[in-house]
């Protein structure tokens, strides 16, 4: 546990949440609110446990400012030595800053599990050892830092941060998509998560593909039970296997985007293949979420600028007459999980 003689006075830290809550239920308060957190600042911190790496740092709330942050080593074996990084990189940062913890609201947790409404985890077994199925993450970190936390699934989070600093800002209904390993879906209405709970983070599991076209993307079949579902098809693994059988095994997954651009013929067929299948997956969600924008995130996308008309084009479902869903890359990138998880104490 983090000396609260070396934090100052904690009984703002302790009350400013209680405050944000009431004022935010009431328009006259809330003016007061937003001006007093103009003239005060409001700050929290930002946690991203990966499985190999913690991203953290120190975000102005309003302005999503990153004032400061550090990238460290995950301690997947020994829960002590854990929380022993994460208390001397926030007590760093906040040196570094010549800020007092006084002014923190609390520590917002990003994690790639599911995470229960009471801050347990569904686990993280094989990836981080001491953390099994009702890991009570948020109390131990509350022990830790002797900090309010709060703690979400790692997909909304990311949507949330684009939702209110990054590509989704002036849209009503954003849906972010991430494609990584796999694909994370995260649904945001006026900047606030839909649900307690991490209900859509595994949407990517919907079929886009026929159970006889590439079957190579199915072996071994994903868990979810479909064959040709949208993970299993445009996550970056899939991606990466489709390259390995189209142009071979030493062609990564941003070197065939750019060989595309390059007017390689079977790079360019490629990216058709991908571009259609990506916006099957797409069309689906617009009938079902309805969203204004969809904002596509994670390591794949960092190659959709050259084609994001494409993609745009071919996103042809809509939900009445007048909707119509934009597309947009993610602005946040690296950023993007300290900024959603700070975000839950807006």
């Amino acid at each position: 546990m983090i000396n609260k003689s070396s934090y100052g006075n904690l009984y703002w830290v302790r009350i400013s949440p209680f405050l944000v809550n009431i004022l935010s239920h009431y328009d006259k308060a809330n003016i007061f609110y937003k001006g007093w957190c103009v003239i005060m600042g409001r700050y929290a911190v930002g946690l991203d446990i990966g499985g190999t790496r913690i991203k953290m740092g120190i975000i102005e709330l309003e302005s999503g400012k990153v004032m400061a942050a550090e990238v460290f080593p995950t301690e997947r074996h020994f829960e002590v030595v854990f929380y022993e990084s994460i208390r001397k990189s926030l007590c760093h940062m906040l040196s570094k800053l010549s800020m007092d913890a006084v002014k923190l609201v609390g520590i917002g947790i990003s994690i790639g599990s599911y995470v229960y409404s009471d801050g347990t985890l569904n686990g993280l077994i094989g990836i981080v050892d001491f953390m099994p199925y009702g890991y009570p993450l948020k109390k131990k970190l509350e022990e830790a830092l002797n900090l309010n936390a709060k703690i979400d699934n790692d997909a909304r989070l990311i949507g949330q941060a684009e939702a209110l600093y990054g590509a989704g800002r002036g849209f009503s209904r954003v849906l972010t998509l991430t494609f990584g390993t796999g694909i994370g879906v995260g649904l945001c209405i006026d900047g606030q998560l839909t649900d307690k709970e991490a209900t859509i983070h595994l949407a990517g599991h919907i079929r886009v593909r026929d159970e006889h076209d590439c079957k190579w993307l199915d072996e071994p079949p994903c868990y979810c039970g479909l064959t040709g579902c949208f993970e299993s098809t445009c996550s970056g693994s899939a991606l990466e296997k489709q390259i390995h059988h189209m142009l071979g095994k030493d062609i990564s997954n941003q070197k065939m985007f750019q060989l595309a651009e390059q007017e390689s013929q079977t790079a360019v067929n490629c990216v058709r293949w991908y571009i259609e299948m990506l916006c099957r997956g797409l069309n689906q969600y617009v009938y079902i979420y309805c969203p204004d924008v969809i904002v596509l995130g994670g390591g794949v996308s960092n190659s959709f600028a050259p084609w994001l008309v494409d993609i745009q084009e071919n996103i042809i479902a809509k939900v009445n007459e007048r909707q119509k869903t934009a597309i947009r890359l993610s602005e946040l990138k690296e950023h993007s999980g300290i900024l959603g998880s700070a975000a839950l104490f807006m």
